[in-house]
């Protein structure tokens, strides 16, 4: 009798045990997909130009210390960079994308940089960790993809958000494939069909798996005068 009361407890402790390790590696796993969340309110440049409605913002404090070393000791390194224009009802009206991947040369003791989406294509070669934060803690007149055509008397918010090494393997598909083509002129279908197909990569904050997230949020307000 007492030998089938132990084999219980046993089954008990085990099964406890079991549950215990699932909780910390579900706490081990959340904290890994995200290990730094930061929000700021910025003022930021948006104007438009002969290309359309752009904006600029600059983030060097994405560069933290842990962000130096990685960087610094060869690893590769990616800021996904998503801005969205949302009118008073919280819904996206315009869209811009962009990536910069990041590798530092130990042989040539440089920095690599490949730019990527609504910035153009361009590729860098930078000397020091000063000039690296110059040319990627900013970003200056980044092109928003617009879903509608937008009222100059209404008022509008800014949001970028910031993606320090994305994780999630469906999102960095959808990203490939549109930094692939991202102005959207081979894509079969209307502009808005476009768009719709652009949004799905910006996804809700709490499903977003990267090192680190920095959002910046502007106030309400107009829209500039157009260019003339």
């Amino acid at each position: 009798m007492w030998f089938f009361r132990l084999m219980i407890f046993l089954r008990k402790t085990q099964l406890l045990i079991l549950l215990m390790l699932v909780g910390l590696l579900f706490a081990w796993t959340a904290h890994a997909q995200v290990r730094d969340v930061r929000k700021f309110n910025r003022d930021m440049a948006l104007k438009w130009t002969g290309r359309g409605l752009v904006v600029s913002l600059a983030f060097p404090e994405v560069f933290t210390e842990r962000m130096r070393r990685r960087l610094s000791s060869g690893f590769a390194s990616r800021l996904l960079v998503k801005v969205v224009l949302h009118d008073r009802k919280g819904k996206k009206v315009a869209l811009g994308l962009a990536q910069f991947t990041i590798l530092y040369d130990i042989w040539e003791e440089r920095y690599r940089v490949r730019v990527r989406g609504a910035l153009g294509k361009r590729d860098l070669l930078i000397r020091s960790m000063g000039d690296l934060v110059k040319a990627c803690g900013r970003f200056d007149d980044l092109l928003l993809t617009q879903d509608r055509k937008l009222n100059a008397s209404q008022r509008y918010r800014l949001s970028v958000v910031i993606e320090v090494n994305p994780a999630s393997k469906e999102q960095r598909r959808k990203v490939r494939k549109y930094l692939a083509n991202p102005d959207g002129r081979s894509s079969v279908g209307s502009p808005r069909s476009f768009f719709g197909s652009f949004s799905r990569i910006f996804v809700r904050e709490k499903d977003i798996q990267a090192d680190a997230i920095y959002t910046y949020r502007s106030p309400y307000s107009t829209l500039p005068k157009a260019a003339d």
